[in-house]
């Protein structure tokens, strides 16, 4: 059989291992940490490189949630103003983390999901499911009983994100849905970082003021424009990028690594409307993150713009796909 899924106990915690034997490939799934696929490492020419950029150690990964692997963002992917927002005609309040002036990334990230499913036939995939209703203080803050199902499928180098939500509840709920990726750049600890190129297909950007938008959208300027790949080069990102360009129905956000000819890819459909680029201070990451709508999008919405908002009607349903892939062109 070409691929797997083991259970095994990492620091404590129950982690779920996806193989895909024949190429080497492997995904780590920690379901009690936000259902967070924290390591995904491929084999090239006999070495193990990493993927997506994995934390210290998973007492790290409960410590910083949202600092490491691949967090969820729901009901709102990054931050809301004040933790407050209004929707119709009702106030709902999130709670801030200590000393944070904004509610962030929302309230699945840090809360443990349920396996639901595993297997191993065309690929090696795990399922995770939240149910709003077993967290009373999701329930407070966010009033909308919902349920959520997560499937992360292993297969090649190329690894699928497949999320979908239903509202379970009797009235309209609001939503937005990102990712929070973190991948090594360069792939290789061997590649000097000028000879990696990172791309981002968007014409534009989010103003901010205080990490929030201003409601106003402008044209990238020449140290945040990566239409054209280049590399990083020292530059701090942490923006909202719109006015995406497809291809194909899909954006693609690139890692060119020309050390070793891989390039790790992000491929995300027409629902994610911005891409959050963000590298972390530590160094050798960047996270390109989809989203369906800007941060602070119910706020920017209830003042009249069209940022993307998703509302379910009762019963209704939301799915989205995200793809990392990673490519050899020797």
């Amino acid at each position: 059989m070409s691929y797997s899924v083991e259970v095994g106990r990492v620091d404590g915690f129950d982690v779920h291992v996806l193989k895909d034997l024949s190429s080497g490939s492997e995904a780590r799934v920690v379901p009690e940490i936000g259902a967070n696929c924290f390591k995904f490492t491929i084999t090239h020419k006999g070495k193990v490189l990493d993927i997506i950029d994995p934390p210290p150690s998973l007492a790290q990964l409960r410590e910083s949630p949202s600092g490491y692997g691949n967090p969820i963002l729901f009901p709102f992917p990054n931050r809301i103003r004040d933790g407050t927002f209004t929707f119709d005609g009702q106030v709902y309040q999130f709670d801030k983390r200590p000393g944070w002036e904004h509610s962030i990334h929302g309230l699945v990230y840090t809360r443990p999901w349920e396996v639901s499913d595993r297997g191993s036939q065309d690929a090696a995939y795990v399922t995770l499911s939240f149910d709003s209703k077993r967290y009373p203080d999701v329930m407070r803050q966010y009033p909308f009983p919902f349920i959520a199902e997560l499937t992360y499928s292993l297969k090649g180098w190329e690894l699928t994100v497949r999320f979908s939500v239903q509202n379970t509840g009797v009235k309209r709920m609001p939503m937005g849905y990102g990712l929070h990726p973190y991948f090594r750049v360069p792939i290789s600890p061997e590649t000097p970082p000028e000879r990696c190129l990172v791309r981002i297909p968007a014409r534009r950007l989010w103003e901010l003021r205080d990490f929030l938008p201003t409601g106003r959208t402008i044209p990238v300027d020449e140290g945040r424009d990566f239409r054209t790949p280049r590399p990083l080069a020292g530059t701090r990102l942490d923006d909202v990028y719109t006015d995406l360009i497809y291809e194909g129905g899909v954006t693609r956000c690139f890692i060119d690594d020309r050390g070793v000819k891989l390039k790790t890819i992000v491929e995300a459909g027409a629902v994610f409307r911005e891409i959050v680029v963000y590298t972390p201070p530590r160094g050798g990451a960047i996270c390109f993150e989809p989203y369906t709508c800007p941060t602070d999008a119910p706020n920017l919405t209830a003042k009249g713009l069209d940022v993307g908002l998703i509302v379910l009607e009762p019963g209704e349903s939301f799915e989205a796909t995200v793809c990392f892939t990673v490519e050899s062109y020797e």
